[in-house]
């Protein structure tokens, strides 16, 4: 598994997941992407994205996460 931070955060940071090449996570999930979103100065809410293609997950990180280049 290989994990990137996509956009450092205050308190956390929105963290990228990927499987190795022929595995997947438990639900047939190829990566996920735990986001953090500011609740208050103690605490943030955390949001958990599934990707079961790259297709996808390219496609989200595009649209948000602009400044963050991937490379498969």
């Amino acid at each position: 598994m290989e994990s990137y931070i996509l956009r450092e955060g205050v308190l956390n940071d929105d963290t990228l997941f990927v499987s190795d090449k022929g595995k997947v996570f438990k639900g047939g999930y190829k990566a996920i992407i735990k986001e953090y979103i500011y609740s208050t100065s103690w605490s943030n809410k955390e949001t958990i994205k599934r990707f079961k293609s790259e297709k996808t997950m390219l496609k989200y990180i595009e649209k948000n996460y602009p400044e963050f280049e991937f490379y498969c």
